[in-house]
């Protein structure tokens, strides 16, 4: 079966992808949403990025929910008409279950332990990883 130039080419750039996300899974930042809720004074105010998973967008009451490796939620709204503007195309575009650079100011901690915060910012990780 001979393989032209395109297919070889999507192959390489399928592999490639499967390395980067692969490496980037060893690779942990240390931080954790666990760490700054017990941390709290230490970090309030601060702005923070941190790779999370997306969990769900709640079209309905305007919510965003991410989530760390030790499984601890961080939500944030997303109802005021600016942040919606800002972040309307990654709204769109955004999946359930993929890795995002989430940037947030932490605003302090909720009444079970919780973060509460303010999104600036969140993109996937796997943009980071492709050469330019």
């Amino acid at each position: 079966m001979k393989k032209t130039l395109g297919t070889k080419v999507i192959i390489c750039f399928i592999i490639l992808i499967f390395g980067a996300v692969c490496i980037h899974a060893e690779e942990g930042t240390g931080t954790t949403l666990s760490r700054i809720s017990a941390e709290i004074d230490a970090y309030k105010g601060r702005i923070i990025t941190l790779e999370l998973r997306l969990k769900v967008i709640d079209r309905i009451f305007e919510k965003i929910t991410f989530y760390d490796a030790g499984n601890h939620d961080i939500e944030f709204d997303v109802s005021g008409r600016s942040i919606k503007k800002k972040l309307r195309d990654k709204l769109l575009n955004s999946h359930e279950g993929m890795l995002y650079l989430v940037t947030f100011r932490v605003e302090g901690a909720g009444k079970l332990g919780g973060v509460t915060g303010e999104l600036e910012d969140f993109s996937p990780v796997i943009l980071e990883k492709i050469p330019e």
